[in-house]
Formats: structure tokens, C-alpha cells, sequence
């Protein structure tokens, strides 16, 4: 499925990106136990897809309303 992104209106498929540092995450780990298991959720809960460009999670289905709205604006913008 394709996507737009909110920010730079690049046409992608987006990459999949985590929050956080796995370095942090293995010292928090070998450490301190608690805190490592509290950073390694909130890291998982972080993940998702980003633009492959800008790097912002904005990005929309190109098969929705607001896709299409954005697509339209895009080629506005680029004109």
C-alpha cells in the first residue's frame, strides 16, 4: 500500500522505526532490570512507520479522503 506523507508529501511505503537507543536499552538491561523492561515496552510501543524522506510518522493511506485531498496538494505544490 502506498502512502503520503503529511509533512514533505513524498509518495512512499514508509520504513518501520522505533524510538529510543537499543545501546540504552541492553545497559538499562544488564543494570537495572526494572527499568529495562519499563524502556524495552515503551520502545515496542513507539515502533511504527515513518517516511522514508522527512522521517515524520504522518503518513496517510493514498486510498483514504484525506490521501487523496493530500496527493492533490501535493501536485499543487510541486507545480
Amino acid at each position: 500500500m502506498k502512502y503520503i506523507c503529511e509533512k514533505c508529501y513524498d509518495m512512499n511505503n514508509g520504513i518501520k522505526h522505533t524510538k529510543g537507543s537499543f545501546f540504552i536499552e541492553i545497559v538499562l538491561w544488564l543494570c537495572f532490570f526494572v527499568p529495562g523492561v519499563i524502556y524495552s515496552i515503551w520502545r515496542l510501543s513507539t515502533r511504527g512507520k515513518v517516511c522514508k524522506i522527512c522521517k515524520e510518522m504522518g503518513l496517510i493511506p493514498l486510498n483514504t479522503p484525506r490521501g487523496k485531498m493530500l496527493l492533490e496538494q501535493s501536485e499543487d505544490f510541486r507545480d
